[in-house]
């Protein structure tokens, strides 16, 4: 019997995820004809058809929609056992590569990351900011190793866990006239200035259908791309900007930020970890998703007041 290759297994699992032979062929850097060979390959000796080809892309047969539930999981056994061999000596070493959404950059890293480096030297760090969608592309890809996200993408080679339970809250300066700390109903205040994130943000989808509702009143909307920025600029102005509360949880005492939690409407801000269903996390990246989760759940734990 010829061998089926790890290889053509993560060819078959490309090309299932993508429904394309193209992109499959760009994410596993390599031509579209070798990887076509490998497939066909493949099926040859399972003498199985595993896709319907069409110029729209390809789409899994019933035998090739039950070998990709076996392929997944042998790919992930593999990766597994490479980890086991790369951990065998004990020590906590080796590269993590994370992607964060601005929320979680601005908010916890730094604090949080001081911390874990000198805690964890032998741990090489290497992070990448992004909106959820973008990061969500960085996984498959394989550029980040993990992510963490507000929004998980709807994709079959993506495990996604979540990690910790958010809220959005209401950020101005003291000139909006608000008491700090004091939850608000947005549908109770007058029309104000708000800045929001561009639309390919989560965040900007969500508070436009809110104003769509009229659940929120504006009277003017600015757009601005960079977490640090819309806090900086709502604190020396008399516009306000809602985010999650990850993002200014260290600034809550702050004289700079009036903070005040949302009531009504109820915006969630729950925070997800994705990575490739086929790759398990090594130890290192075990190491920084539970830092970070235990970070996130003492944040919800704040006394605004």
């Amino acid at each position: 019997m010829i061998p089926i290759t790890i290889r053509q297994l993560q060819y078959f699992v490309a090309v299932y995820e993508e429904a394309s032979f193209s992109k499959a062929a760009e994410r596993e850097h390599c031509s579209q004809p070798a990887l076509s060979s490998q497939i066909r390959n493949l099926e040859t000796i399972l003498a199985r058809s595993l896709f319907d080809r069409s110029v729209s892309g390809a789409t899994p047969t019933a035998s090739g929609q039950r070998f990709y539930r076996h392929s997944v999981a042998i790919l992930r056994s593999v990766n597994t056992a490479r980890l086991e061999m790369d951990e065998v000596s004990g020590q906590v070493a080796g590269q993590v590569k994370a992607g964060l959404i601005p929320s979680v950059m601005r908010g916890l890293m730094p604090i949080f990351l001081p911390t874990f480096v000198e805690t964890y030297p032998m741990i090489d760090i290497r992070i990448v900011q992004g909106f959820s969608d973008m990061l969500a592309e960085s996984v498959i890809n394989e550029t980040v190793d993990f992510a963490f996200v507000l929004e998980p993408p709807k994709h079959e080679g993506i495990e996604i866990t979540k990690l910790a339970e958010g809220s959005m809250v209401l950020i101005s300066s003291s000139g909006l006239g608000l008491k700090c700390g004091d939850p608000v109903r947005l549908p109770d205040l007058a029309p104000i200035n708000l800045v929001v994130p561009s639309p390919n943000h989560t965040l900007r989808r969500n508070i436009e259908r809110r104003i769509w509702t009229k659940e929120i009143h504006v009277s003017r909307v600015l757009e601005m791309d960079s977490v640090h920025g819309m806090i900086d600029f709502v604190a020396n102005s008399k516009w306000a900007t809602i985010l999650p509360l990850m993002s200014v949880a260290h600034d809550i005492k702050s004289d700079g930020l009036c903070i005040n939690p949302i009531v009504e409407p109820y915006l969630e801000a729950d925070v997800y970890l994705i990575n490739l269903m086929q790759r398990p996390l090594r130890a290192t990246a075990q190491i920084f998703v539970q830092a970070i989760q235990r970070e996130l759940e003492s944040i919800s734990k704040v006394d605004m007041q």
